[in-house]
């Protein structure tokens, strides 16, 4: 009987760590691609649905207990950077920004560095209405990391659609062209600069 609980055990956390890398991976592939997207299709998306709404692509009761469990994770490591940036995560991609603001702001207070986290926190403060605030992370980001394209291509959205500053807009996009002068991504952004 002892053995089978043993084995049971085992079985879990194996299992457990294997969905756990799965999801992580998967997580971060969509994330680079959630993270672009708001900025990608900005021009279309302030016309049809200004408050950045989307529909969730995932079951609530999911979300609840991974949101439980990550919690409870970071009850005994307080200090858990990950934890804190997997739970801003959670509610990015739910698009409840309000929600995800808190978890990387931690994050950031524990690794000012991290200018990926910076650049989600930036994408948070824009689509929750705190323009001057997603500027201001989005400079963060660039002064650690002068060529860091998703900064630089969210501060180009922000000054382009949100502070209707084309000067700096082109600006920065033309930092932008130069740093990634083949990327899809800028070419339609600086299509929509010209629109």
């Amino acid at each position: 009987m002892k053995r089978d609980g043993i084995l049971m055990l085992i079985a879990g956390i194996v299992f457990g760590a294997v969905a756990g890398f799965i999801v992580t991976r998967q997580y971060y592939v969509d994330k680079m691609d959630a993270a672009a997207a708001p900025a990608q299709n900005a021009a279309q998306t302030a016309a049809q649905d200004p408050q950045g709404q989307a529909k969730q692509d995932f079951n609530p009761k999911q979300h609840e207990a991974m949101l439980e469990q990550i919690k409870a994770e970071l009850a005994k490591d307080p200090k858990n950077v990950e934890k804190r940036v997997m739970l801003g995560n959670i509610y990015f991609d739910a698009r409840k920004w309000d929600e995800a603001i808190p978890w990387y702001e931690q994050a950031v207070k524990l690794a000012p560095n991290n200018t990926d986290v910076l650049v989600d926190l930036g994408v948070c403060y824009r689509n929750a209405g705190r323009i001057d605030d997603a500027l201001a992370t989005f400079k963060k980001a660039l002064a650690l990391d002068p060529d860091k394209k998703q900064a630089m291509y969210n501060e180009a959205v922000v000054y382009a659609f949100d502070k209707k500053d084309s000067g700096k807009a082109r600006e920065t996009l033309n930092k932008l062209e130069k740093a990634y002068p083949d990327d899809p991504m800028v070419k339609k952004l600086s299509e929509a600069l010209d629109k």
